[in-house]
């Protein structure tokens, strides 16, 4: 295409500028688009969302649909238009299903011991000051998890799962981690680095913890691999899960999300699921591993 590749041989330092550039102007147009969008049809939209009513279900699509294009508009887009405009790899390599599989299971067995870290993080006395920047969204998030209807679980599921999932992995390891492994020359603190933005992106600070353990794994798991699907499809099995059992059919009504976040986890369970993670982790990445030796072997 007519723009690819023409700020590659640029410095680090313009292409820094550029990628900021990107992402304000690109936040910009997406808030202007949804916000025409509502207003295009329901001419009280904008009403309705500037003074949300999380009781109005209404009124909780339409911030989801503002949380969307907001999200699309911060990490997607200007992301994917900086690898084209700079010739950035971003490393979309295919998986085996064996490795699909296995990573789905790490995610399901992580979370247990990730609930721990969680109820252990929450009991930390953070200092007033440092908690007013602390950004309390689990209203919000529990009025997004109510859901009635099969729409309202698609719906909810590409807004809190999969937009997130692939989203922040362009940025946090397609793009921030493989920028620090160049910068540090080494892989293993670019992951630590990647993981500490990815945490503290959340502006919250009860949860620093459990996302900074969750995206070392994730970083992890790109390194071993050198495949961004991998992080990706984590991400997702991670958001999915309080999506998945927050739907009515299986009886819990938008309380997983409280489960998960407010209820004492049992000190065993939490033992089981940090040892069956390694194990499975170990395994992957054994097989990933032998995959990248074979692969040389064929150069």
């Amino acid at each position: 295409m007519k723009f690819k590749n023409i700020y590659k041989a640029n410095s680090l330092a313009s292409k820094t500028g550029i990628l900021f550039l990107l992402l304000f102007t690109s936040v910009i147009l997406h808030l202007m688009l949804v916000v025409f969008l509502i207003v295009l049809f329901d001419g009280n939209g904008l009403h309705i969302i500037q003074k949300p009513d999380l009781s109005n279900q209404l009124c909780v699509d339409y911030l989801k649909l503002v949380q969307l294009f907001t999200s699309v508009g911060l990490f997607v887009t200007p992301i994917l238009l900086y690898a084209h405009l700079t010739g950035f790899k971003l490393k979309f390599i295919s998986l085996k299903m064996r490795e699909i599989l296995t990573t789905i299971l790490i995610m399901i067995f992580f979370t247990p011991f990730i609930a721990l870290l969680l109820e252990w993080n929450m009991n930390i006395l953070f200092p007033e000051w440092l908690l007013f920047f602390d950004k309390n969204s689990d209203t919000i998030v529990m009025a997004f998890l109510k859901m009635e209807t099969v729409y309202d679980f698609f719906y909810t599921l590409l807004v809190i799962a999969v937009v997130p999932a692939i989203g922040e992995e362009l940025i946090f390891r397609g793009y921030l981690q493989q920028s620090m492994e160049r910068y540090f020359k080494s892989a293993h603190i670019a992951i630590l680095v990647a993981a500490l933005f990815f945490s503290f992106i959340h502006l919250e600070l009860k949860a620093i913890i459990p996302r900074f353990v969750l995206g070392g794994l994730i970083g992890y798991l790109y390194y071993w691999s050198g495949s961004l699907w991998l992080p990706i499809l984590a991400h997702f099995v991670n958001n999915a899960q309080a999506v998945v059992f927050s739907y009515s059919p299986f009886g819990f009504e938008g309380r997983a999300y409280f489960m998960l976040s407010e209820s004492k986890v049992d000190p065993i369970i939490a033992v089981v699921s940090f040892f069956s993670t390694i194990l499975l982790t170990y395994v992957l990445y054994k097989k990933l591993h032998l995959k990248k030796v074979s692969k040389r072997g064929l150069m």
